[in-house]
């Protein structure tokens, strides 16, 4: 599979392109600022590909993969402090790996660089086929010297496990949480202040409008410049959405003035199987109105908990797998990547999958041509959608003159469009 899946050209209208890149990144990266025994600041750089997005040549009984990743720091000043480049190969036994989003290759390195705010560019190319990916981030190095308390960023993990004094942790790169455990670890630095006899860690979950889920503090001793803490973080209570992770850390001097350091994570919380992009099952239970009854999509929404949610959820697209011509998880992260879409670009007095357009563009997918006629004088706006290869056309017009177009040919009926779905892959 390419990884220049956006590379579309200038001329081409946008409802022509493929969506599928647009909402699902091709990889995942994070760099994590840490403390150094110098006045330098360090990063910490994870980086994570699913196989699925490698292109892999087969040799003998094994599939082979590889690519380069080329980071980059540029300073404010545009002078380049860190420019790295260095390979990665994979190696498979079978095809079914070479096509499975939730099998990883992950790379890390560490960079050194002065404190100050910097644009991160990180490349990835794969030699076999020339295309290549960039992706840019600004992140700041911090000045830990400057606090007499400081922090370092969060990071997610996998899995952490301890052997005697040795830890062995597995990165989670990307802020998406499984909801299948009820507790997911954590793990970051303190930096107490030599002051200090001991310092407290306060752990938040932040929710929407800033409503704070969970809260638990713990005390700690400062008899070490550097404290490593790894941390269980309980997710029993939330469901698929967006959090926010923040740690406070407080302590008192021996005047008793408090000192404060706090650092802050996104995470989404997801079920395995499902896509990253879809954060709300009852949400994108309602979008499946164009392929499910309303009685499949009232079972999912009543579900008694988020597994059983999950589960509905699922065995729905493993059920209407049997009308495809592609794996149901292929359909699945196809429809949300078209539902994606529309949000983006057909919203206008409501979400924009529930738009004519939107609902004609998750069904069938991009048009192979668009005919659009936004100011004739004599007309109202109009836009003619062509799907040469499933001989549909649909016209579409703009009645009140402020982007609101409507399905005006073919009306519907029961024979269209579900007749017409395709997400086979191109």
């Amino acid at each position: 599979m390419s990884l220049l899946l956006l590379a579309l050209p200038a001329s081409a209208q946008v409802e022509m392109q493929r969506p599928y890149s647009a909402t699902a990144p091709h990889f995942h990266f994070e760099a994590l600022n840490f403390k150094t025994p110098s006045s330098e600041s360090r990063f910490d750089f994870y980086f994570q590909i699913p196989y699925s997005e490698l292109h892999f040549i087969r040799s003998g009984n094994e599939f082979t993969a590889a690519y380069e990743i080329n980071t980059r720091f540029v300073g404010k000043d545009g002078r380049v402090a860190v420019d790295e480049s260095w390979g990665e190969k994979v190696n498979c036994r079978g095809f079914d790996e070479t096509e499975n989003r939730n099998i990883l290759s992950s790379s890390e390195r560490h960079f050194v660089v002065k404190p100050g705010p910097y644009a991160l560019y990180v490349t990835v190319t794969e030699p076999e086929t020339g295309d290549s990916y960039t992706v840019q981030r600004d992140i700041l190095a911090r000045d830990f010297t400057s606090q007499a308390t400081s922090i370092s960023n969060i990071m997610l993990l996998f899995t952490a496990t301890a052997s005697g004094e040795k830890r062995t942790i597995v990165p989670n790169v990307g802020g998406n949480v499984f909801s299948e455990s009820d507790s997911f670890p954590v793990f970051y630095e303190v930096y107490p202040s030599d002051k200090l006899d001991s310092f407290n860690v306060t752990t938040e979950i932040i929710g929407t409008e800033n409503r704070i889920l969970y809260s638990n503090s713990t005390w700690f001793d400062s008899r070490y410049p550097v404290t490593q803490i790894f941390g269980e973080i309980p997710k029993t209570s939330l469901s698929m959405s967006g959090y926010v992770l923040r740690v406070s850390v407080r302590g008192s001097n021996e005047k008793g003035e408090p000192i404060t350091a706090t650092a802050e994570t996104a995470f989404s919380l997801f079920f395995p199987g499902l896509p990253p992009t879809i954060t709300d099952l009852d949400e994108a239970a309602d979008e499946l109105l164009f392929i499910a009854s309303s009685s499949t999509i009232d079972s999912i929404k009543a579900s008694p908990d988020i597994g059983t949610k999950a589960k509905r959820f699922l065995s729905f697209w493993h059920s209407y797998h049997s009308n495809l011509s592609s794996d149901a998880m292929f359909a699945m992260r196809e429809y949300y990547n078209r539902v994606s879409y529309a949000n983006e670009h057909f919203t206008h007095f409501f979400a924009g999958w529930k738009s004519d357009r939107g609902m004609i563009y998750i069904l069938f997918g991009p048009p192979d041509n668009v005919d659009r006629h936004p100011f004739n004088i004599d007309s109202k706006p109009y836009e003619i959608w062509q799907y040469y290869r499933k001989a549909r056309r649909f016209l579409f017009v703009d009645d009140t003159g402020f982007g609101d177009y409507r399905l005006r040919s073919p009306a519907w009926d029961s024979n269209s469009p579900y007749s017409g779905m395709d997400f086979t892959r191109n």
